[in-house]
């Protein structure tokens, strides 16, 4: 009998405080009129070709590219509109690949931006973007601190079509093939 009055108490207790009977339940005609997505969503490019990933409430977005003719692996910091440049006080910032400890892009400062600003970071490492290209996407977190605000964005960027061997690195597997 004991456990019966618990039980009621409890449903009781819920039914007094619990659903508040507000829901996010969305009609088909109501998703359909909802505004457009901004034009940096998944798969978008940013303006030097790489993959956005927005940081915060879309306050920065970060671009992120593997650029295979000078070994590096780039992150643009950009304003809200994802497209123009925006130096920020950071002297690095991480990204941290799926499985893969984090790697450290150190700050370079761009033309116009500013005495101790920089809107640009580069890794430069050569196996690393040979990894990336073969592997042909780059998943992980983009951290940043900017003002006295870290930032965490998540990075979902696949490389363009072109497959690593149109790159001229077909000699490269055949001298590994060889050895």
């Amino acid at each position: 009998m004991v456990r019966f009055s618990m039980v009621a108490c409890l449903v009781l207790l819920c039914g007094a405080f619990g659903c508040d009977k507000q829901s996010d339940y969305k009609t088909v005609e109501t998703i359909k009129k909802a505004p457009a997505l901004p034009d940096h969503e998944h798969g978008a490019k940013g303006p030097h070709g790489g993959g956005i990933v927005e940081l915060g409430d879309e306050e920065y977005h970060a671009e992120v590219l593997v650029d295979h003719d000078s070994e590096s692996v780039v992150v643009y910091v950009l304003g809200k509109d994802a497209k123009t440049a925006e130096a920020v006080a950071a002297a690095d910032l991480s990204v941290a690949l799926e499985g893969k400890e984090p790697l450290t892009l150190k700050a370079v400062s761009q033309s116009g931006d500013g005495e101790g600003k920089a809107s640009k970071f580069v890794l430069v490492d050569h196996d690393l973007v040979h990894t990336l290209m073969d592997a042909g996407f780059l998943h992980g977190d983009l951290r940043i601190t900017i003002g006295d605000k870290p930032y965490i964005g998540h990075i979902d960027y696949h490389l363009d079509g072109s497959s690593h061997d149109e790159h001229g690195h077909d000699e490269h597997k055949d001298e590994k093939k060889s050895e």
